[in-house]
């Protein structure tokens, strides 16, 4: 009894190749989709990392493991962004107090200086009570410079220096931009903005953080 051989076909190369051409066209149709969305990903993530070293910088404070904490914020030359906490303890923010001559009580702009008494450092130290981030996806709002901001427990000795000279946030955006494009009253220059988020901090370290909504025209609180 002879057994039917099966008709086994494969592809041949005119169906592979159409195969692959149309693979290549959703592809390329799907591809600025999850490029935007990786981006808004990247710029989202380092927003909230950020935050977050603000809330556990000023948590540090609360519990009184610190008596003065500052958050370092610097654009680098190479468009990297750096964000470093730093605390000082108890002991030695009271001898700085205590001592008449030093102009730490009396300067603002001194005390939440870049070089400063500092205990420890994100950047330095290896301790969980203080953190140091750098991102190579993100801009903020200034190029080539830091920005300071510096807390105590019941705000009075809260001070900023440099590019957060009289301010109370500062804006995160996209790594292809140079520095965030935002007016002086918090209004992006270019109100289609995707992607631009805003920290804020009072003098008694309350953080938030918002995105701006271009379909609203507004901050949103996230």
């Amino acid at each position: 009894m002879q057994v039917q051989e099966k008709n086994i076909k494969g592809f041949n190369l005119i169906e592979l190749l159409v195969v692959i051409a149309i693979i290549s066209v959703i592809s390329a149709a799907a591809y600025p989709n999850f490029s935007s969305w990786k981006k808004a990903r990247e710029v989202r993530g380092a927003a909230v990392k950020i935050k977050s070293l603000f809330t556990n910088i000023n948590s540090q404070v609360q519990r009184g493991l610190y008596g003065f904490v500052q958050v370092e914020v610097t654009a680098l030359k190479t468009g990297e962004v750096e964000v470093i906490s730093k605390g000082m303890k108890l002991s030695n923010i009271v001898k700085k107090i205590n001592d008449s001559e030093d102009d730490w009580n009396t300067d603002q702009t001194l005390r939440c200086a870049l070089v400063q008494d500092w205990d420890d450092e994100g950047n330095k130290s290896n301790k969980l009570e203080v953190n140091f981030l750098k991102f190579d996806d993100i801009a903020v709002n200034f190029e080539d410079e830091s920005g300071t901001v510096c807390f105590s427990k019941d705000g009075s000795w809260y001070s900023t220096a440099e590019e957060f000279d009289s301010s109370g946030a500062f804006y995160i955006c996209e790594g292809k931009e140079i520095e965030c494009d935002v007016k002086a009253d918090g209004v992006p220059n270019n109100l289609d903005q995707d992607n631009l988020f805003a920290l804020n901090w009072s003098r008694f370290g309350n953080i938030t953080l918002e995105k701006w909504s271009k379909s609203k025209s507004e901050w949103i609180l996230q």
